[in-house]
């Protein structure tokens, strides 16, 4: 409603009655203030403009306000709301590769956005591991995390560049990776016992084995093997996995520790000779291949697991969100069947919440780092 106030100029009020309006030295003037109110103002029967005015101001900033809150509610709510990021610290076409994009496929169905995959490889996956670190914890970087970048960088590591437990917010560990014992077909040892009394019997590093590298979990359960039987191993390195199983092959070595997926190929096809997995169950892949931790080195056991993490500070509804879909992802039939395929142990569904998967890295670190301490002389 619109209210009309007229104005008079102030010599009309001391004009006295017989004055002639031809004497008047200036023409009275009339103003009409048009003042938009709201119905509530008939609430004020004395016509205060001013208050009014200050009414209607409160009444708008309070407005302004509530649709604030709405709006980052609503923002809440609508998490994600633009693509994500996943970085992998290892580079395209890896073991560690395939399972993120498997992941990352699945996963952008789930939350409705597009999850891409970004290779951020090098020292031993500390940069792309960095990388993840000092994004914003926003909920909208991710990245897949390995046994070797939060627990064996730690240690041959100077500066990794990151605190593995302080520095992330674990999400959800979706599958391990266990390595075989494996040695030439024409090997005379045809089981864990027999190759055990004969380390046993020489004089130490007389029997040695091949890796992948210094700091690998080929290096790693060799290291742990020879500390088990109370004989260290010599060990060899190679530039890369198949290289190493060459020399097995060749009998340039005795034997080896790898991942199933790589050595899987060459055990069916007849190259290679599996002893043991160090897992402490079997694997589904090679059910007549006992473990070692049931062939008499109780409790041996090295994996590899990977998972997904974000950078320390991510809100909990976030890291909820993600662990919800991630844990979808991880729980259909054609996933779960494609990593088994390839070698890769899955976790149980429902996965495991994200403080299982703190206490799993505070574990292995106080496990591992003893242990790693002693090959660091190697790391780059």
């Amino acid at each position: 409603m619109v209210l009309n106030v007229c104005e008079r100029n102030s010599d009309d009020a001391r004009r006295p009655a017989s004055y002639s309006p031809d004497q008047r030295p200036v023409k009275p003037t009339t103003r009409i203030l048009n003042i938009q109110r709201p119905s509530v103002y008939r609430e004020h029967p004395g016509g205060d403009i001013m208050k009014a005015i200050i009414f209607r101001r409160a009444a708008t900033a309070a407005a302004a306000a509530l649709a604030l809150c709405v709006s980052a509610a609503h923002a809440r709510d609508d998490y994600p709301a633009r693509p994500l990021k996943m970085i992998v610290p290892f580079a395209a076409g890896s073991a560690a590769d395939t399972l993120s994009r498997a992941v990352a496929t699945q996963l952008a169905t789930q939350l409705g956005q597009a999850v891409v995959v970004e290779n951020k490889a090098g020292a031993g996956g500390t940069i792309g591991t960095m990388d993840i670190a000092r994004a914003a914890p926003d909920g909208y970087t991710i990245g897949l995390a390995a046994q070797g970048t939060l627990i064996t960088n730690q240690a041959l590591y100077d500066k990794p560049g990151y605190d593995s437990l302080k520095d992330f917010t674990p999400i959800a560990v979706l599958a391990d990776v266990a390595n075989v014992l494996v040695v030439a077909p024409e090997s005379p040892y045809t089981s864990v016992g027999a190759l055990a009394q004969a380390i046993k019997a020489q004089p130490a590093n007389k029997f040695s084995f091949s890796s992948s590298g210094v700091g690998t979990s080929h290096h790693i359960a060799g290291v742990v093997l020879g500390q088990y039987l109370g004989k260290p191993l010599m060990h060899v390195a190679y530039t890369g996995a198949p290289q190493g199983m060459v020399a097995i092959m060749s009998r340039e070595v005795d034997m080896g520790l790898y991942n199933i997926p790589a050595a899987l190929g060459l055990i069916r096809g007849g190259k290679l000779k599996p002893l043991a997995v160090t897992s402490l169950q079997r694997s589904p892949l090679m059910p007549d291949v006992p473990s070692l931790n049931e062939s008499g080195m109780k409790d041996f056991e090295v994996t590899l697991w990977f998972g997904i993490i974000a950078p320390a500070g991510v809100p909990a509804d976030r890291v909820a969100r993600l662990h919800k879909e991630l844990n979808a992802v991880m729980s259909q039939p054609a996933m779960r069947n494609k990593l088994t395929e390839q070698g890769y142990d899955v976790a149980r569904t429902p996965l495991a919440p994200p403080t299982d998967f703190t206490a799993l890295i505070r574990r292995d670190l106080d496990k591992w780092l003893p242990v790693l301490k002693t090959m660091k002389g190697g790391a780059q």
